[in-house]
């Protein structure tokens, strides 16, 4: 394991950069997901609360407009993982003193690292939209349901205004960078120029054919099955054990690659 932290520490040391460009990276693709996917959510930041009516507020009681931000998670540390790519083939990295597990070992925790410091910028994003949801529209919503005769009606805990808190509790999401990691890692190393279009490729064409080959399978009577573990079964084992296939046979491509 020593041998793999020194590794990380020279990659990250040569790319410092990352301390400042995932930061500006997420708060650039957050403020524009805010402003033109969640143009309604952005009415509330940019309109006088003067004009803004006790329907408008009664609208924020189910507001779910910023799940995105799990988009955000997910994809943004595969920008970055782009710009470093030439990492994960220069003839250097196939000659250090690493065996196989250890050179993967670093892959993932270059990619977990990432995910995190990008999981982090995101999760403090949204609490800073659902703090200032909460002192500003909180008391205003409470009172228009009353206006309205709605006393009984809660504040959805998916809503705005706990918007934060729900990215927490849904962190093990995150965890689905790492299904696709594997095909940006054979991308990067087969095709070293637009890795990134050309993985999202392979991977698209993959689902396109998983879900062709599962519609014939079902011949449309899928819908009748009623047994909720099968269906999560069913969703997402087969793309885990994909991505484990994936994994073990980038091992063996680095494992070619010992000298």
């Amino acid at each position: 394991m020593k041998t793999v932290s020194q590794y990380l520490n020279s990659i990250f040391a040569s790319h410092r950069y990352l301390l400042i460009s995932i930061p500006v990276i997420a708060i650039i693709s957050y403020s524009i997901c805010l402003i033109f996917v969640s143009n309604d959510i952005s009415t509330y930041l940019l309109m006088p609360k003067s004009e803004i009516d006790d329907n408008i507020l009664i609208n924020l009681v189910d507001s779910t407009n910023i799940r995105w931000s799990f988009a955000l998670i997910v994809g943004l540390p595969f920008i970055h993982l782009t710009f470093i790519s030439s990492l994960f083939y220069k003839s250097y990295d196939f000659t250090i003193p690493m065996n196989s597990w250890q050179k993967l070992t670093a892959y993932l925790l270059i990619g977990l690292l990432i995910l995190l410091y990008n999981f982090l910028i995101i999760l403090g994003l949204n609490y800073i939209i659902e703090i200032y949801f909460r002192q500003q529209y909180w008391d205003e919503v409470i009172a228009a349901l009353d206006r309205q005769g709605k006393l009984y009606t809660e504040i959805s805990k998916y809503s705005i205004f706990y918007i934060g808190s729900f990215t927490i509790i849904s962190a093990p999401m995150a965890l689905l960078f790492f299904l696709f990691y594997p095909y940006f890692l054979f991308a990067a190393l087969y095709f070293r120029k637009y890795s990134l279009v050309i993985s999202a490729a392979i991977l698209l064409t993959g689902v396109a054919l998983g879900v062709f080959i599962s519609s014939r399978i079902w011949d449309g009577y899928s819908y009748h099955i009623s047994n909720l573990s099968y269906m999560t079964f069913y969703s997402w084992v087969p793309s885990f054990a994909a991505a484990l296939i994936t994994y073990l046979g980038f091992y063996y491509f680095l494992k070619e690659k010992e000298v």
